[in-house]
């Protein structure tokens, strides 16, 4: 890819939406884990940030799955499907830097 193109991602990553996911990351400790959920083709999704004591902090974001997916791995997070096939959500874990 050249200097001057851009890639898709680009304008989402900088949208309000991606950013307030961004600073609720951010805001909570380096090795929290989320969850998020939403339906397909909606644009909205709910992220939830899993706390020590197995509450759960969550907030509704402007953003498909599948975009909420990709923001997450844009601020290093691994994440994946739960093992039950029943289960519609996805879980996301801090890469180790």
């Amino acid at each position: 890819m050249s200097g001057g193109r851009s890639s898709n991602m680009l304008p989402k990553n900088d949208s309000p939406a991606h950013k307030s996911v961004a600073e609720f990351v951010r805001a909570g400790g380096a090795r929290d884990r989320f969850t998020f959920d939403g339906n397909r083709g909606e644009q909205q999704a709910k992220l939830c940030r899993i706390l020590p004591d197995g509450r759960q902090q969550c907030m509704d974001v402007a953003l498909e799955s599948k975009d909420l997916f990709a923001a997450m791995q844009s601020l290093n997070f691994f994440c994946q499907l739960p093992q039950d096939p029943a289960k519609t959500h996805i879980n996301c874990e801090p890469i180790p830097q």
